[in-house]
Order: C-alpha cells, then structure tokens, then sequence
C-alpha cells in the first residue's frame, strides 16, 4: 500500500497485479510512502487513517485471474527468487507464502508437474481474491490488460500533470503469453467452473473459442455462498506486521523510508 500526502492518492497493491512496479513508481516520482504492508487491504487503512487521508483518491489494478493463476504457476516452476525455498516468508514465520503453496510449490518440484496437473490439482472451488472486497472501494480501477494507458488515466486523475510512463518491474520468469498452451480443452470445462463467476462479476468474460465458455449456476451458487465466508475471513484474519524481506522492492522502500525518519 501507497500513500501520497502531496497528492492525496492511495494506492491498493493487490498480488499478482504490478504492484511492485507501480509501488516502485509511485515512491520515486510522486513522493509515495509505505503504508502498512505491501498487500494491506481498505479495511485496514480504516483503521488508522485520519478523517483527510479517508477522502484521498483510491486505486488498485484488476487482472483476470486466469492470468494470475499461470503467473503464480511460473513464479512456483522457476522459483528465481528462491522465496518458496525461504523459511522467514513462510506464513508459520510471519511470511506470506501459505501451507497450501508450499505444497503446491513442491508438487510441482517434485513431479515435475505441468499446468494442466497444477491447475486440477489445486483448484477445486470457485476463484476468489482480495479484489472483490477492494474494487467498490475504488475510485478508478486500473485494468491490468490496459495497464499503461489506465495508470497514467489514474494520475491524471489525481491532477498530476504529464505522469510519466509506468516502467516494467518484477517480470514473472519463463512465462508464455499465450494462454491457450496453458489453458488446453482438456482443463477448459474445469477452468469455465472455476473462474466463470469472478469473471462475470469483474466484467470479464469466458474464452469465446472455448467448446464450454458458460458455467454452471452450481458454480455462481458456490461463488456467492464462499465470498461471505471469504470476505469474513480476509477481514479477520491474522496479520504480519513485519516488513518485507530486504531486497524486494516494497522492503527496500520501507528500510529506506526508515532511514530517512531517523
């Protein structure tokens, strides 16, 4: 999370959504500053922000998650960061990496396994993530597959005059652009079940070349009954409030910030 007190913004870093290249960004041109962690939610900011800082313009990136989930399948197979292989970010640690990616990381390690093995393995239930208790609370969405164009839109709209292009940062490793090598037919009907309901809800559709481009209501019916369970449980949930690992982008900035109050 981001905040700028010269130009009233706040920025939302969801996962997997270029947080750490607009993070980066925003530190470096328009006087940013660390606020909480790296992936905080609205809701936390609630808690400690000032009557003003709750006006300041607010604004997060949206992806389809259909993306997101190759991503995460890349940044597990290649591990270039060795973070899977780093005790401190486990979240028994006070990390973020949770039980269920450690043992994906080492289904993967261990087996060898492709995407379509990853993905049937892993995903069961209708997908969910932070952005449907973050995207209300926006002012602007920036959408992750217009996302040079929507970035400077975002600025412009925090009457920041001429904001600079946004640079590329954190790349995810070995990832190919075309989703079809990952999103075979022989995991499509699966894929239509899993992330239909999201989709639809963000403004994004199925594959239009895809056989089974619709999904079931038993899927919409599940997708509502888990995100009252998941929004309850993304509000309560425990915490780290230690900083990140030096050497990332967002604990750089954080160590840096440090440095300069002291």
């Amino acid at each position: 999370m981001i905040i700028s007190h010269k130009h009233k913004f706040l920025f939302i870093g969801l996962p997997f959504s270029a947080s750490s290249a607009i993070t980066k960004e925003l530190h470096k041109q328009y006087e940013g500053q660390p606020l909480l962690r790296k992936h905080s939610l609205y809701h936390e900011f609630l808690k400690i922000a000032s009557k003003k800082e709750k006006k300041y313009f607010k604004f997060a990136v949206l992806r389809n998650p259909m993306d997101i989930v190759v991503t995460i399948y890349e940044k597990m197979r290649t591990d270039a960061k060795r973070n899977f292989n780093n005790p401190k970010l486990l979240k028994q640690n006070g990390g973020h990496i949770s039980i269920k990616q450690q043992e994906a990381y080492k289904f993967i390690k261990i087996n060898n396994a492709s995407f379509q093995e990853f993905f049937l393995k892993f995903f069961i239930l209708p997908y969910d993530n932070y952005a449907s208790i973050t995207m209300k609370k926006c002012d602007f969405i920036i959408r992750y597959e217009n996302i040079e164009s929507d970035y400077l839109q975002a600025l412009e709209k925090c009457g920041i005059n001429d904001p600079k292009p946004l640079p590329v940062a954190n790349k995810t490793k070995g990832k190919n652009k075309n989703m079809n090598d990952y999103y075979t037919k022989d995991i499509q009907q699966r894929a239509s079940f899993i992330f239909g309901p999201f989709l639809k809800k963000h403004g994004y559709n199925l594959p239009s070349h895809w056989p089974e481009n619709k999904f079931s209501k038993s899927s919409s019916f599940l997708f509502h009954c888990l995100g009252l369970i998941r929004t309850i449980k993304w509000h309560y949930e425990k915490i780290s409030k230690r900083q990140s690992i030096q050497g990332s982008i967002y604990g750089d900035i954080q160590r840096k910030e440090e440095g300069n109050n002291n």
